[in-house]
């Protein structure tokens, strides 16, 4: 049986769309552009009864080494668009952007026209559709409207009123988002050019940015960081397979050469365990897994 579109693909490496460069082949990978594209393969894949998960800019993602079966979403080029939708008069800009527009180009343009407090993503990875879905750095803040598309190819727009932010979660229901209307108060592009650049300095000198990686491996528990927790411990550097401890933030986990899934899952239990018996703090793992575990 034929899909219902040319976007998609057999067997596509998980590996070249994920930031951690770790994961097998999907059974299906749809690359969708339009809005009707991606219901046509939902609703396809729904016929089938083939489970379906979403890969965005896989930048906090971890794929098995086996692959994924049935359906692997990734949005296409035509969902990278930002349209300006502000009232001429207003204080505050608001923006209307496709789920897979870089993090990294709205904080662009953000330094270039003037939009305010930004700073915040400022060398945050991936795509906006999954900072909003995982709250990153807060951005619900800034969240007006959310337009998600169902595993079932039915479509619910979600006003501000009816989401519900909490630290690192977005509380949507199992689906894709399509779009995100985001607005933010007008200030002078210098300012905001100036708190991205000094917001990106500190990124850059802080954090794992030369390896691949997902992103920090943890939430943070109340009370403390999850990387000075681990950091405590004297496990940067600790190491399992080619999965590692970053040297420079306790709390990522780099891909050191040829990391498998398993690497990394057992380094995560491994830190896990010894900080849940230095100090009881069970820590919640802050990446997304896909698919199922597979050990070799």
């Amino acid at each position: 049986m034929l899909w219902p579109t040319n976007c998609v693909r057999q067997r596509e490496p998980l590996a070249d769309h994920t930031s951690f460069r770790i994961g097998g082949p999907a059974e299906h990978f749809a690359e969708p552009s339009t809005l009707e594209e991606l219901i046509g393969v939902l609703r396809e894949a729904r016929s089938r009864r083939l489970p379906v998960c979403v890969v965005g800019g896989g930048t906090n993602t971890l794929a098995p080494d086996r692959g994924i079966c049935g359906l692997v979403v990734h949005l296409g080029r035509g969902f990278r668009t930002i349209q300006d939708v502000s009232e001429s008069d207003s204080p505050m800009v608001r923006v209307r952007c496709g789920a897979a527009l870089l993090t990294q180009r709205l904080v662009y343009l953000a330094a270039k026209h003037g939009w305010g407090e930004l700073e915040a993503l400022a060398g945050l990875p991936g795509w906006v559709g999954g900072a909003v879905s995982m709250n990153a750095q807060e951005i619900g803040r800034f969240v007006q409207e959310v337009h998600l598309v169902r595993f079932d190819g039915t479509q619910r727009l979600l006003m501000r009123e009816q989401l519900a932010f909490s630290y690192r979660d977005a509380a949507l229901e199992p689906g894709i988002i399509s779009h995100v209307v985001l607005q933010f108060p007008k200030v002078a592009p210098e300012e905001a050019y100036e708190r991205i650049r000094r917001a990106l300095q500190y990124r850059n000198s802080s954090q794992e940015v030369r390896l691949p990686s997902a992103g920090c491996a943890f939430k943070n528990p109340p009370g403390v960081p999850a990387g000075r927790l681990i950091d405590q411990l004297g496990l940067k550097g600790a190491r399992i397979g080619d999965a590692q401890i970053s040297q420079r933030h306790a709390n990522f986990i780099v891909n050191v050469g040829h990391a498998t899934c398993d690497d990394v899952l057992s380094l995560m239990e491994y830190v896990q365990h010894r900080v849940r018996e230095a100090s009881g703090v069970c820590l919640e793992p802050e990446l997304r897994m896909i698919g199922q575990r597979w050990t070799a």
